[in-house]
């Protein structure tokens, strides 16, 4: 066996053994679970499988760790649902304190009225508050509640943006297995910052629409009028205005999007980050529209007290500490560090900068795909976990989980750049990252 050779099985060898017990776990978990995760953006698949953890067992701030024992610097962060870190001290202590009275009733918890009050303070648009467990949950609250204040049937959205795995949005999308055709009619597409394909769409069906739903900052900033003239279209047709805000809520800002860009919606959808990690979704908004969410279909898990009083500990936390500024500072070091090292580098990437998540891009050329599954793998095997779509910035991340990041990044784009220069993947011992269904979640 000749030397290259040798270092390339024994770099498979070390890959295999730090990663052992995670192979094992999964053999067995794909047979009793469908893809082996709960949802897609967290299948074995999406990242470089064989050379990156699959399964976590504990996380204690901005870290987590796998069943291998191997801890890492957690830029994936729960998909966006943990800010604070994990196992944050006052979230914690909240909900033991409400562990040991109990979790769910068959009343209302009296915390359901308290923190929605609370909320009605913070958010813009929220004058009431219906409590849900998903965001998925949520955005079809507010399709419904639009449908039956309207009397109208039809939404529009932005063709590639995410509300969720429900058929009602789904159908927009151009593969959608399960969702029966007829569904295609109620939901057509518009573009992101083009205000004027919004027009179109609502001078040809602005009497059959019921809402116009779009997350206020998509995968780019809004240009100046955007969101305002959104507003004054959807004012002029008596069409709904729905904020989606599971991503943007509690990172732009406490009050999300429509705080920080200054239009209000008719209603609006929080979840994620609201509860740090517990299940937790709202819908919210003028008492005109939400007395129509009476309605809608609620679940038994509804306004469960133990996520209700983790929403609240939040609440305390962001509004005592300089979290929104925390995960503005990161992420732009975060940033600083990635661009500045591909220039050096000569690597056509680049993370463009939003506070509550990173996206990362490059040219999307046969070589991507190997270029993101190297990445992953190499800045894995130096402690740091990053998603291939985007990561979540964590307000508790140390001045040492930023060096050992920086490290990462640096060891990940110099072992990409190398691999770019010469056409050659040998480096990448696992298996190439898979496109999965077109889903963020």
């Amino acid at each position: 066996m000749n030397r290259d050779r040798m270092g390339q099985r024994l770099q498979l060898d070390k890959t295999v053994n730090r990663y052992k017990l995670s192979l094992e776990w999964y053999e067995e978990a794909k047979n009793v679970t469908p893809g082996g995760a709960q949802t897609l953006s967290k299948m074995p698949k999406r990242f470089p499988f064989g050379s990156f953890p699959i399964a976590v067992e504990r996380g204690d701030g901005a870290r987590v760790q796998d069943i291998d024992g191997n801890w890492y610097v957690d830029w994936i962060n729960a998909m966006g649902a943990v800010t604070l870190g994990y196992q944050h001290p006052h979230v914690v202590d909240s909900i033991g304190r409400q562990l040991k009275d109990g979790v769910l009733f068959g009343l209302p918890h009296r915390i359901e009225r308290d923190i929605s009050l609370r909320l009605t303070k913070v958010i813009p648009c929220a004058e009431s508050v219906r409590w849900f467990k998903t965001g998925s949950e949520a955005t079809q609250a507010a399709i419904r509640t639009a449908r039956i204040a309207t009397g109208r049937e039809m939404v529009l959205t932005v063709g590639d943006g995410y509300h969720g795995w429900h058929s009602w949005f789904l159908a927009v999308k151009p593969w959608h297995p399960g969702v029966p055709k007829a569904y295609e009619e109620l939901i057509k597409a518009f573009r992101y910052n083009d205000l004027s394909s919004l027009e179109v769409q609502l001078e040809r069906y602005g009497t059959r629409t019921a809402a116009v739903i779009l997350e206020p900052c998509h995968f780019e900033i809004p240009t100046p009028g955007f969101l305002q003239g959104v507003r004054e279209l959807c004012n002029r047709h008596r069409t709904v205005l729905i904020f989606d805000e599971i991503v943007t809520g509690f990172r732009w800002a406490l009050g999300g999007g429509q705080e920080y860009f200054g239009v209000v919606p008719d209603l609006a959808t929080f979840g994620k980050a609201a509860a740090n990690g517990l299940p937790i979704a709202m819908l919210c908004g003028q008492k005109d529209f939400m007395s129509h969410a009476e309605l809608v279909q609620g679940g038994t898990f509804g306004g469960d007290a133990l996520s209700l009083v983790a929403c609240n500990a939040v609440l305390d936390v962001y509004q005592k500490e300089p979290v929104i500024e925390n995960l503005w500072t990161r992420g732009r070091e975060l940033q600083k560090q990635f661009n500045e090292t591909a220039k050096q580098l000569n690597l056509d990437a680049i993370i463009e900068f939003f506070p509550y998540t990173e996206s990362s891009k490059a040219n999307d050329d046969s070589r991507r795909i190997f270029a993101m599954s190297l990445f992953l793998q190499e800045a894995a095997a130096a402690g740091v976990l990053f998603h291939p779509v985007n990561c979540n910035v964590s307000a508790v991340l140390t001045d040492k989980d930023m060096k050992t990041t920086f490290r990462a990044i640096k060891v990940a784009l110099r072992a990409v750049a190398r691999a770019l220069e010469h056409d050659d993947w040998a480096a990448l011992t696992g298996h190439p990252i898979q496109s999965v269904m077109p889903l963020r979640s």
